[in-house]
């Protein structure tokens, strides 16, 4: 079933907020640092060149179920000058941009934000990617954080946008549990490591787990995120096919009572806001990645 037979794709507005220097402390005392660096002109052109080739990887992937439109790229002069913490590793969260996100993503304009940002690398990050599902954190988005720094692998990778797609889907992931999906509908989206696909034998990934074939063929894992997306990965038992079916994406709008496309922002997440948000409040974690995805 492709993704256009339960009806219209879901649209989901996107801003990236690309930094193009950071210049913030960290720690206290005889431990206090100051992190410095300034993106140079080949990485923001390469990092700008994987961005543009995120939405048409969604719409392909997802078979046209879902799409990022528009995906609003604003590169940002102003150098971060704050960090955040999140289970004793380093994260750039909504607070730290906070300027940019009540310039540029007030309350419902956009679905989701990415910020990608150049680290030194001298800190222990929460992962090459961190992600907190919608909520006020990010004005009702999604928010995810990225660094800049892998900018060189770009050029020889088989399908560079995909951990861009991969952080992203984790604000999807987080936006359908809140609608009530469980496990049972869709996996986790970090279970590439042992599951399998509902294709044929003869098809990607060949019976084995997208594990298996990420190891085999050019780390990639575009066929783990093709069948996520469209509903293809094998259940642990065997019993059928589950993932992100057209009738999962288009739930969304059912449920939250919007539009396909821009008619309002998903609900926020009924949790605390992160440090940078309400006084006295826990913050909420980031799921995580390293830089080999899931």
């Amino acid at each position: 079933m492709t993704g256009g037979s339960a009806g219209k794709p879901q649209v989901w507005r996107a801003l990236v907020l690309v930094y193009r220097a950071i210049d913030a402390p960290w720690g206290r005392g005889r431990r206090s640092q100051r992190i410095r660096r300034i993106v140079g002109p080949d990485e923001l052109q390469a990092t700008l060149h994987v961005l543009h080739r995120v939405p048409a990887a969604v719409e392909s992937w997802s078979e046209g179920a879902a799409h990022l439109e528009p995906l609003e790229i604003v590169v940002i002069d102003r150098a971060i000058g704050s960090l955040s913490e999140t289970g004793g590793r380093v994260w750039v969260g909504p607070g730290d941009c906070r300027p940019e996100i009540e310039r540029l993503a007030p309350v419902g304009r956009h679905d989701a934000i990415l910020a990608v940002w150049p680290s030194d690398g001298s800190l222990e990050l929460c992962g090459w990617g961190c992600t907190i599902g919608p909520g006020p954190e990010a004005n009702g988005a999604g928010f995810s954080s990225i660094v800049s720094d892998a900018w060189r692998t770009y050029a020889t990778a088989v399908h560079p946008e995909e951990g861009f797609v991969h952080e992203w889907l984790h604000q999807v992931e987080a936006t359908y549990r809140d609608l009530g999906f469980g496990e049972r509908v869709f996996p986790p989206l970090h279970d590439a490591e042992t599951l399998t696909s509902c294709r044929p034998a003869d098809e990607p990934p060949f019976r084995q787990t997208y594990r298996a074939l990420h190891d085999r063929t050019g780390e990639t894992w575009q066929v783990w995120y093709h069948d996520y997306m469209t509903g293809r990965v094998l259940r642990p038992d065997g019993s059928g096919c589950f993932g992100l079916t057209p009738e999962v994406w288009s739930a969304r709008r059912a449920l939250s009572g919007g539009g396909s496309g821009p008619s309002g922002p998903p609900q926020p997440r009924a949790m605390p806001a992160t440090r940078a948000g309400r006084p006295g409040s826990r913050p909420r974690v980031p799921t995580s990645g390293a830089g080999s995805w899931p």
